[in-house]
């Protein structure tokens, strides 16, 4: 027994000493991320600025613009740079930008196009050009590159990043969350971009940090466990002095350290533990529709001379049960179903919805919900869009989601769904339930949670440097008096 109590005190020590560092800046960053997110550029936000429809100059779409048998996952018509242009995703392939005054394919977008773009954010000062940086790093940026970057005047400091391949805004920063996100997310994520880039050396540092803080954090709940059992009596320790602050506060707090390092390493989702399966194929089946070129260049010219509320500013394809859709949205984000001519359509049958999910084989629902549920929530800044649709087939163990306006599935919740929930969300977040997510509960549950936890791991972090120091100078003394090299014989 002395013996694994020796190993667990020079296990903690050591992983200590490695993880000091990391483990004080997961603290103290993730207070900086309760009150700045990582920046992005909310799609409602995006339509915000967005001009309206001109019908007057469209809808000219020509023939060899794209090909009538070409398989199409989605379209969406906008305004871009004073053109009403069509934004078309195939199954398979790069997308394509078809401007709709005259038919033709746009072959990239320049500086110019760019700029009346970033125009309707803010005076432009600069624009320039990047592959990547700082905030577009991410994979989800990929499609879009390079990207022109544009500087806005005005005291925020704003940067706008525009895609060169559909001239979307797809970005947007502040100065402010720019520095805040150098104390918050990135070293939280170790997101710098050097790293970032290299997505498969980046997932397995922080999988193999987060498992070893993890493992720290274990030894160290057994090690104080252990401690506060043969404390002497009446008192919280043995140990005085910076010892004692480390020892109390770990007891205390070490478990929801455990939980935060843990629920971290989770949320990289490592060697697949809870992928959860995709909801792809789901949408298909709801859908019932492979929309090709032709039918494609049919649904656009059905759209010339289109009267609709004057402030739509976007329409994206919403395909329903085998019938064709679409779904038109306004500057504020209100909402309109179309048919394949352009005219109002009805909501689509949800009932519907739940038999070409299997519904018919036991669950409960269609439900119409106008409320949060446990397992679809948003976090704080991060809302979700109500009502909708919830669908449990309780055969499965699947909850589905679902637009009541388009019938598109908003989310999926299976077996891995829920287990992530409560593994990785709840811990994590401390989203165990919408009373606990409320302001200012939340705050001040996290903060103090988040003040003990930094407790002990900033006198970890001092006892370890204290260590180091201490057997630096050990050694140097050591060297000082045996200069030939020799100790003691």
């Amino acid at each position: 027994m002395k013996k694994n109590i020796r190993w667990s005190y020079l296990l903690h020590r050591y992983f200590g000493i490695a993880l000091a560092i990391p483990m004080l800046t997961w603290c103290l960053s993730g207070v900086v991320m309760m009150y700045v997110s990582y920046p992005s550029l909310p799609e409602g936000i995006r339509l915000g600025h967005l001009s309206a429809l001109a019908w007057g100059k469209c809808c000219i779409i020509g023939e060899a613009s794209l090909a009538d048998d070409t398989p199409v996952r989605r379209i969406q018509v906008e305004m871009l740079a004073g053109h009403p242009v069509l934004r078309v995703s195939p199954v398979s392939g790069s997308s394509r930008l078809i401007d709709l005054t005259d038919g033709h394919l746009v072959d990239g977008i320049d500086s110019g196009w760019a700029r009346d773009v970033a125009a309707a954010y803010g005076p432009v000062v600069e624009i320039g050009s990047v592959t990547d940086d700082q905030w577009t790093v991410a994979g989800d940026f990929t499609s879009d590159r390079p990207l022109f970057h544009v500087l806005l005047s005005g005291e925020e400091g704003a940067e706008l990043y525009v895609s060169s391949s559909n001239g979307k805004a797809v970005q947007f920063t502040t100065r402010r969350q720019r520095f805040w996100n150098w104390l918050g997310a990135i070293p939280h994520w170790a997101y710098f971009t050097s790293l970032r880039r290299n997505v498969s050396l980046w997932t397995e540092i922080v999988i193999w940090t987060s498992l070893a803080g993890g493992f720290l954090a274990a030894i160290g709940i057994y090690i104080g466990i252990r401690q506060f059992r043969r404390r002497p009596p009446g008192r919280w320790s043995a140990h005085r002095g910076v010892m004692l602050w480390h020892h109390v506060p770990g007891l205390i707090f070490g478990l929801f350290a455990f939980t935060w390092v843990m629920s971290g390493f989770l949320s990289m989702n490592p060697w697949g533990t809870l992928e959860g399966a995709s909801a792809d194929l789901d949408r298909t089946r709801v859908q019932g529709w492979v929309l090709t070129g032709g039918e494609v260049k049919r649904t656009v010219r059905n759209l010339t001379g289109m009267r609709l509320e004057p402030d739509v500013v976007s329409i994206t394809s919403a395909p329903f049960d085998g019938s064709f859709y679409l779904i038109a949205t306004s500057r504020d984000g209100g909402r309109w179903r179309l048919d394949a001519t352009g005219q109002p359509a009805s909501s689509p049958d949800i009932k519907r919805v739940a038999t070409l999910l299997g519904a018919s084989n036991g669950g409960s629902g269609p439900e119409l919900i106008d409320r949060e549920d446990a397992y679809y929530f948003g976090h704080h800044g991060e809302p979700v869009p109500l009502p909708v649709y919830r669908l449990i087939l309780d055969d499965q163990g699947i909850r589905y989601y679902i637009d009541p306006l388009s019938g598109d599935l908003l989310r999926k919740v299976d077996a891995d769904g829920r287990r992530y929930r409560w593994l990785q969300q709840a811990p994590h977040r401390l989203d165990f339930a919408a009373g606990l997510r409320a302001r200012p509960t939340w705050d001040l549950v996290a903060l103090l949670l988040l003040a003990g936890v930094t407790l002990s791991c900033g006198t970890g972090f001092y006892l370890s440097v204290r260590w180091v120091w201490r057997k630096v100078v050990t050694m140097s003394g050591k060297r000082q008096a045996y200069p030939s090299g020799r100790g003691r014989s």
